[in-house]
């Protein structure tokens, strides 16, 4: 079984317009809500797809069992910590090649909230194949907690981070088996530009170097790429619809983790499960078996052919302070 945690767990109200302009009243064509949050998005689509899953999160209110509900008709696993707090609403906003991501900060736990959060997540991960850690962090878990978490959970199995920022860079600490980020949380991490194949690689042997066991870095438009101490993979997909980019990250995520073996066959289900996921209007994506002959997965070759979206972090994280200071 495969056990996600979502410590910021979220409704998604995802809204659909054929044009939109400012100062205008525009008119819906389509409007959901779903249970979601990162790590709750790795958990649906594994479960569509067959493979056994319980997903972990804090919530209450009216919102709170919006989720019971929703996971109970679709017959999702699932552990949910009473907060006696609404969980927050992230709105994504689809316009004709566009969409538009506005999200609520998460809603936070006092201390006796976290700890029986902790005990919940050790309680159902401890016997679980993996256990992924996806999304932001409420204010009171901090940094800190998560690597303490991480390190705790590491005792019985192996755990992966999908975090991002102070965060993720905490949580190389505990050396967990692998991270996914992006092209820019993995440049904020390891600060420095990510402009080219090669620079993805170098960055990701970086973020070996401080404790990480392996990297799946989500690339955009770039594909994927795959980089451990001895190998470098990297799948790309061509010819694919543009519906939502929204989750297409989590569906990556749940693509790899979805199946066994060479990680090579594992990016390349990942990167069919993102490409599904980007050419449906909702996180809750069928997977589209007829995408598998528009991917190709090579080890990386020409470490010099420039990213489509490259990135360079922030000046703001450039260090001059260290990471405990906050910043």
């Amino acid at each position: 079984m495969i056990v996600t945690v979502t410590p910021s767990p979220a409704i998604d109200w995802t809204v659909a317009v054929d044009s939109f302009d400012f100062d205008a009243v525009n008119r819906a064509t389509k409007s959901t809500r779903e249970a979601s949050g990162k790590g709750v998005n790795v958990s649906w689509a594994l479960h569509r797809a067959g493979v056994p899953t319980t997903t972990v999160f804090p919530g209450g209110g009216q919102t709170g069992r919006f989720m019971d509900e929703a996971f109970e008709a679709a017959g999702l696993p699932y552990v949910r910590v009473e907060t006696g707090r609404e969980v927050r609403t992230n709105i994504t906003l689809i316009t004709p090649g566009h969409s538009t991501k506005i999200n609520e900060p998460g809603v936070d736990l006092d201390d006796e909230q976290f700890e029986e959060f902790a005990a919940r997540v050790l309680d159902v991960g401890r016997d679980a194949k993996v256990v992924l850690i996806c999304g932001s962090l409420p204010p009171s878990m901090g940094p800190e907690r998560l690597r303490a978490l991480v390190e705790r959970l590491r005792e019985h199995v192996d755990v992966i981070v999908d975090s991002s920022g102070e965060a993720l860079a905490t949580a190389l600490q505990a050396r967990p088996a692998l991270i996914k980020p992006n092209v820019h949380e993995l440049a904020e991490l390891v600060q420095r530009d990510i402009r080219t194949f090669g620079d993805v690689i170098e960055g990701a042997h970086a973020a070996i170097d401080r404790g990480a066991g392996a990297v799946l870095a989500s690339l955009g438009a770039d594909g994927a790429m795959y980089v451990s101490a001895e190998r470098s993979v990297v799948a790309t997909s061509s010819n694919i619809p543009f519906v939502n980019s929204v989750g297409a990250g989590d569906a990556l995520l749940s693509g790899f983790v979805a199946v066994d073996g060479d990680p090579a066959e594992r990016l390349r289900n990942a990167v069919l499960w993102a490409s599904s996921a980007v050419a449906h209007d909702s996180t809750l994506f069928p997977i589209r078996p007829e995408f598998a002959t528009r991917i190709t997965v090579a080890d990386v070759v020409d470490r010099d052919l420039p990213l489509e979206e490259s990135s360079a972090p922030l000046a703001s994280t450039r260090p001059s302070m260290s990471l405990a200071d906050g910043t």
